[in-house]
């Protein structure tokens, strides 16, 4: 073999190797970049499809439990449906018997038999009711880090999923569930799915309220009397709450009439909403609204008036040292923090003299038909939310010790 044939087929082995990496790396499959945040993603669309709101969300519920079960977790189902994982603590040096709550809730009303089934693309996931799926997903997140050690905080942390509304006027889920020795907290979270950097810090008060109106078929009507009705009823809602207080804040929700066979409406409803920082401005004004509502007469159309949700205002002061921890561990990931007044479910436990807050865990769009999730914000969410267990988790006793 001659020098020339030698080179010739050294160059063309290097050539065919490297051909053969190149062929190798791209027929391999890639590793996930964030596999932690694509679990919460897949708990998600799974729990995402299942129906909702159903009985005590069984069918969700019984999805929350079959992962807690596969992670060997003990758990309990309360009377309503609730499911409540009580995560003991590791450490053998500092133990404080208060426990840190962790609450999201199992139940959405934006489910739908298609929508739901989702959509994964390159940058977003899509469903409808996504962003309620996030929450329960998210604290299946945190035990799973639990059970694998990536997640042990001084005190024990109590997961609490929801079957029910926590603002439904009929029920007082936090004041049932802190009755209870074994499970009253030294502070909460609540875990939501949008919007990820957003701090309630100062909880706002609120009634969500209905206006159903009905057709009297007993009385000759105008064939449009109960739109006429309802736009009506709205320029009178409207103008009381404009005329209240400064500090009242009043939204129309929802404004539906229907009908059947071709006919005009006969049957409407009207949802509206109330908010402020101050209590007695906020119960004034619902009494003021209701007796606008009972008292205004149309001719042939009977009206009822209800409350469908409500949340107390809560407490900044009582939930200020927890929401500093919440900027302090957003400002560890690199998270642009805003701070906004609005409704928010911890308010019902700063009322009970329980530190509370809420985080969001992925950034996106809640729409009509569909949620839109910014993946790649998943994962600094699932970051944000073990940072702030760990935080919140602290013993104060060894706080004072070290300073001491």
């Amino acid at each position: 073999m001659s020098v020339l044939e030698f080179l010739k087929n050294i160059v063309q082995s290097g050539l065919n190797t490297f051909s053969g990496r190149v062929n190798q790396f791209f027929v391999r499959p890639k590793k996930p970049a964030f596999p932690l945040a694509d679990r919460i993603l897949a708990d998600a669309f799974r729990l995402g499809q299942l129906p909702s709101p159903t009985e005590q969300e069984k069918e969700r519920a019984s999805f929350v439990a079959e992962r807690l079960t596969a992670l060997n977790l003990p758990y309990e189902v309360d009377d309503a449906g609730n499911i409540i994982a009580h995560l003991h603590s590791l450490n053998e040096m500092y133990i404080s018997r208060e426990s840190l709550l962790v609450f999201t809730r199992l139940v959405s009303e934006r489910w739908n038999s298609l929508e739901s089934l989702g959509r994964l693309e390159l940058q977003y996931a899509r469903g409808a009711g996504l962003s309620d799926a996030l929450g329960p997903a998210a604290l299946l997140s945190v035990a799973e880090a639990y059970t694998e050690g990536r997640l042990a905080p001084e005190r024990d942390i109590i997961l609490f999923f929801s079957a029910l509304h926590f603002d439904d006027p009929e029920t007082d889920t936090f004041r049932n569930l802190c009755s209870d020795s074994r499970y009253l907290p030294a502070a909460a979270i609540g875990v939501r799915g949008f919007m990820l950097g957003v701090l309630t810090s100062h909880t706002l008060g609120s009634y969500r309220a209905a206006m159903t109106v009905t057709e009297d078929e007993s009385q000759n009507t105008d064939e449009n009397a109960v739109v006429s009705a309802l736009i009506d009823i709205t320029r009178h809602f409207q103008k009381t709450a404009e005329n209240f207080s400064p500090d009242l804040h009043f939204y129309l929700k929802h404004i539906e009439a229907r009908s059947a066979f071709f006919r005009t409406p006969t049957e409407g409803v009207l949802e509206l909403e109330l908010e402020s920082a101050d209590g007695e401005i906020l119960e004034a004004a619902l009494e003021n609204i209701k007796a606008v509502g009972e008292t205004t007469a149309y001719k042939g159309v009977k009206g009822s008036f209800r409350i469908l949700a409500s949340i107390p205002p809560g407490d900044p002061e009582v939930s200020r040292k927890l929401a500093g921890l919440v900027l302090e561990a957003m400002q560890d990931i690199k998270i642009k923090a805003e701070e906004e007044a609005k409704p928010d479910p911890s308010a019902f436990l700063s009322t009970l003299g329980i530190p509370a807050v809420s985080v969001g865990i992925a950034s996106g769009r809640e729409g009509l038909a569909r949620d839109t999730v910014e993946i790649a914000s998943v994962e600094r969410g699932r970051q944000l939310l073990e940072r702030l267990i760990m935080l919140a988790g602290k013993n104060e006793k060894e706080e004072s010790q070290n300073d001491g």
